[in-house]
């Protein structure tokens, strides 16, 4: 993405709209446009022809399920917007029942977080749900991440860190089943339904626990200085594979992204015990470093022919790569192309969202193969050494998380300029039909603007993707106020739709309000995000070590002020948690360039920050130079020159970015004369989970930027 000599700023510009007359723009509010549900964590039945998806609507969660035999229908009852998320749904073998667990996620003080200020004890708890119209859920109690036995008599899950167990037949009679030191995750049968493996996490390492059901004895496999995730077992339950990431790993904000320990795929035995290295990456080359996923953490698929598919990014792109395992001494050998491993999905782009069928015979996957700045379905026929993946989907939408029933029925999450994520069937010649039918409440807003896709490039040479946003009418208004958005992460993408996560749902919606209160409005994919390859993402001097993806915001600026249709004067700029960070700096440096902000939950020191471990590293005198670096890349390094007015939003529970950011520089600011307002949120986290919330919030903010950037009008 680098270029190899200097660039003045390059506009370019591609509408992506339809050439006929659109629709005039429809006046609504905030409910409305917030009030679409929107569909996520959907997952497929190991029999038959259903599918079931979590859908949020204004805060009510709740499941449901549907097929192509069968129309949608919401299976739990769930009514308020409480806060409560619904998450880790898990099928019974013979589909006729969903496992989840329901609470909110641990707030800053490490307990679940209580925004509705509801008052009852408010524990994560598992539930388990039948499908047969008129069951009640069945409570087993506090814990996550439910997982069925393979008879289906029983379900794991953990609570405090161990593994539990309960029996259908006496729910209420759970009982923990395996007592390790460690704190357990990723709980993991083996197809026999004989073995257990899960990771043992112990502070700043892990093992891959192995407990046989049978006889009730742990061991640790092949257990090292490394640190051990995501077994994975053989169909035929005798082997287990996993991958281990050194003990040291590289600096959040290192410049290299490549490792001299290099990740390894370990393969085990499950009888003996006995392992080894089945591959690992040369050590100090790309690739060494094991790969950031959109969605989920690295893992592998163990597929038809005794192969191995993994993640890497050895060409400086996150693909998919498969590995041949002799069944003779279990070693890798070269494939049919002579290559080890073989890289499946060859090109400049992004692989996301792999999942197999159930025999392992083919492996669908998300990708922005065809277009960078969306997402479509793929596959790959396995079975046939020399199959080339196969687009499933394409056009103007967004299509991500497949699934295959165990007919070979696909279905996935789809969206487009205008609708939320919602579930869809996806046919053999790629049209799509959705699950659930009439979903969009009739209040909904019948018109958005189409997002036009702008390329630009930062003075130093970085290649940028925006979305621009523009009123249907500005053109015969004249010069109109713009907002700049930075998404957060700043591992993040937002794309020519709907992005399938909820916080970015939300930001995408809000987007759309304030074009339709006359705001011109550019989404900016800076540096350091997903979607464009390793060296976009993993940026040099960036963040705590130097700020350096502050050369995209003025280069979003000069975009603006290069228009005709946009008010020099009137330009602000918002974004959450990174996006905050960004928001903050803009202010900070260059209130001459950007009128009013609105800063959720940002970084305004970095030094403030619970995990700076991650970065501060090395001797005394080490950690003091770095120190003072992620000062100067700041905010509140600058604050000083900050002069426009801020909307500071923040919940005093996130456990992502530390409360304290904010009101250390809102005293700050206010003790050099600048506008100041806030909205706290009590117990509120980082994803707010109120839906009242994120509409309070974005009320707020709607109307901060009407008070500050249209004065007397």
């Amino acid at each position: 993405m680098r270029r190899l000599f200097p660039l003045a700023l390059i506009l370019v510009a591609t509408s992506l709209a339809a050439t006929s007359p659109a629709p005039a723009q429809q006046v609504f509010t905030l409910q409305q446009i917030l009030s679409a549900p929107y569909a996520l964590a959907l997952t497929a039945a190991p029999v038959g022809t259903q599918f079931a998806w979590i859908e949020n609507a204004e805060g009510r969660r709740n499941i449901w399920v549907g097929g192509p035999q069968a129309a949608a229908r919401q299976i739990t009852t769930y009514t308020e917007d409480d806060g409560q998320d619904i998450d880790g749904l898990a099928w019974s073998p013979d589909g006729t029942s969903l496992a989840y667990n329901r609470g909110a996620e641990n707030g800053a003080g490490g307990k679940p977080a209580n925004p509705a200020h509801l008052q009852r004890p408010t524990p994560v708890e598992v539930w388990v749900q039948p499908l047969a119209a008129g069951q009640q859920p069945m409570l087993l109690g506090e814990g996550h991440a439910p997982l069925f036995s393979r008879d289906g008599r029983s379900v794991l899950f953990l609570r405090g860190g161990q593994i539990w167990s309960a029996d259908l037949t006496a729910p209420t009679a759970a009982h923990q089943l395996v007592f390790d030191r460690g704190s357990a995750s990723s709980l993991t049968l083996s197809p026999d339904g004989k073995l257990l493996a899960f990771v043992s996490r112990r502070k700043d390492h892990s093992f891959i626990g192995l407990f046989d059901l049978g006889t009730r004895t742990l061991r640790f496999l092949a257990p090292s200085t490394g640190s051990d995730l995501a077994p994975s077992f053989s169909p035929d339950s005798r082997q287990i594979a996993w991958l281990r990431k050194p003990f040291t790993e590289v600096p959040e904000f290192a410049t290299n992204r490549t490792s001299a320990y290099p990740w390894s795929i370990q393969l085990a035995d499950g009888a003996s015990g006995e392992a080894h290295t089945l591959y690992s990456p040369k050590p100090n080359e790309r690739g060494s470093v094991l790969p950031h996923l959109s969605s989920g953490g690295p893992h592998v698929f163990w597929t038809v022919g005794s192969k191995l598919l993994f993640f890497s990014e050895a060409d400086g792109w996150v693909h998919l790569y498969s590995i041949q395992i002799t069944s003779k001494d279990k070693s890798p050998k070269l494939d049919e192309h002579g290559s080890q491993p073989r890289l499946l999905t060859p090109g400049a782009f992004e692989v996301e969202d792999a999942t197999l069928d159930s025999g392992g015979r083919t492996i669908l996957y998300t990708s922005n193969a065809t277009d960078a700045d969306r997402r479509h379905l793929w596959k790959i026929d396995l079975v046939h050494a020399n199959a080339e993946p196969m687009a499933l989907t394409h056009g103007s939408g967004i299509e991500t998380h497949p699934q295959m029933d165990s007919t070979g029925k696909i279905a996935a999450i789809a969206s487009d300029a205008r609708t939320p994520s919602h579930p869809v069937l996806v046919a053999t010649n790629g049209t799509l039909a959705a699950l659930h039918a009439g979903a969009l409440p009739q209040s909904y807003p019948a018109t958005l603007v189409t997002p036009q896709q702008v390329l630009l490039h930062s003075t130093d040479g970085i290649a940028l993707h925006a979305q621009l946003f523009k009123p249907e009418l500005v053109s015969r208004i004249g010069k109109r106020p713009a907002i700049v958005f930075f998404h957060g992460g700043p591992e993040r993408q937002m794309l020519l739709g709907y992005p399938a996560m909820d916080y970015y749902s939300n930001a995408y919606a809000m987007n759309q309000y304030l074009v339709s209160r006359g705001f011109i409005v550019l989404s900016v994919n800076y540096r350091c995000g997903i979607g464009y390859g390793m060296d976009f993402r993993q940026c040099e001097d960036s963040g705590a070590a130097g700020a350096k993806e502050y050369n995209d915001v003025l280069a979003a600026a000069a975009y603006l002020r290069s228009r005709d249709d946009v008010d020099v004067k009137r330009i602000g700029v918002w974004g959450g948690s990174y996006g905050g960070y960004l928001t903050a700096l803009a202010l900070a440096r260059n209130s001459d360039l950007f009128a009013a902000g609105v800063d959720f939950h940002g970084v305004h020191d970095w030094n403030l920050e619970d995990d700076a471990a991650k970065w501060l590293r090395g001797s005394n005198a080490e950690k003091d130079a770095i120190s003072l670096k992620a000062r100067s890349s700041s905010p509140i390094a600058a604050a000083d020159q900050w002069r426009s007015p801020v909307l500071f939003i923040h919940g005093d529970d996130d456990p992502e970015v530390a409360y304290a950011e904010t009101p250390v520089l809102a005293d700050v600011l206010r003790a050099r004369g600048v506008p100041v307002e806030e909205l706290i949120l009590p117990d509120e986290v980082h994803d707010f989970l109120l839906h009242r919330d994120w509409l309070a919030s974005y009320e707020a903010a709607a109307k901060f930027f009407e008070r500050t950037l249209k004065p007397g009008q």
